[in-house]
């Protein structure tokens, strides 16, 4: 019988972190480290936004996004400020969220 932890490592690997139920096997660098594996990218809650008005540089926009990476990929929990590239797209961490076996990564980029 497994207990409770166990329990949530299994369901993360086999039904969250599934890349045949919800998520998508990403390559991505971290700071200049290759990663590749099942990670969850949210864009959804994180709507594109207009640059503050406090800053004056038109047509930039700042795009902002969630990445639910398995802790078992990166080994570690990587620091808020670092680089993240996803594709041809350069993404800060702004926060970093460990949470059962995951890092939560909130990530921006800003964009014309």
């Amino acid at each position: 019988m497994l207990n409770f932890k166990a329990q949530l490592d299994r369901d993360l690997e086999t039904v969250f972190h599934n890349s045949a139920e919800h998520a998508d096997v990403v390559e991505f660098w971290i700071d200049g480290t290759r990663y590749k594996g099942p990670v969850i990218i949210d864009d959804g809650g994180a709507q594109d936004r207009t640059k503050p008005a406090t800053d004056h540089v038109d047509g930039l926009v700042l795009v902002d996004l969630v990445m639910y990476v398995p802790l078992s990929l990166l080994g570690q929990t990587p620091k808020k400020g670092l680089t993240v590239e996803i594709g041809d797209d350069l993404y800060e961490i702004t926060k970093v969220h460990p949470e059962a076996g995951e890092i939560v990564l909130y990530l921006e980029m800003l964009t014309e």
